[in-house]
């Protein structure tokens, strides 16, 4: 499974507006909405905030990886957030969350939902790929250091 397959540069937004983590939530499942074949914005919404109501998804070193499963997607969608400043996510190590992987998969699938978190906390523990992440000027610029990555092309 490679995250490219499900991360394009449609489905990157560089510079998250929202302050708080439900705004920017709110923020992703649009892009999510406006990107994949997304049955109702709202019960996504929903979903993943219920998921964050039975612990936050905000990791650590500035990750977070909000997540739910929900019949209103075909397969698994996942969309990518920027934020420079940071959110409060409660993170594990209490720090703000830069880096936001948003996924929500069909309630039917499991595989590909749990090895994308997987890839995705692998990458996250590289401190280059993070800040490379942190520092991308336009979408594509993130789509190319996860592929670089994924290829192992580049050794961060």
């Amino acid at each position: 499974m490679r995250l490219t397959d499900y991360i394009s540069r449609e489905h990157v937004k560089i510079g998250l507006e929202g302050e708080t983590k439900e705004e920017v939530i709110e923020e992703l499942v649009s892009l999510l909405a406006d990107t994949s074949d997304v049955d109702d914005a709202d019960i996504i919404f929903e979903a993943v905030m219920n998921r964050e109501r039975e612990g936050s998804t905000g990791l650590e070193k500035g990750v977070a990886i909000p997540h739910a499963k929900s019949d209103a997607v075909k397969s698994l969608s996942i969309v990518v957030g920027v934020s420079r400043d940071g959110i409060d996510f409660e993170s594990q190590d209490g720090k703000p969350s830069h880096l936001l992987f948003l996924m929500v998969a069909p309630t039917s699938e499991s595989g590909p939902h749990v090895q994308a978190i997987a890839k995705i906390v692998k990458m996250i523990k590289l401190d280059k790929f993070r800040k490379k992440l942190i520092e991308a000027k336009k979408p594509e610029d993130v789509v190319e250091v996860i592929s670089r990555v994924e290829n192992g092309e580049e050794e961060m």
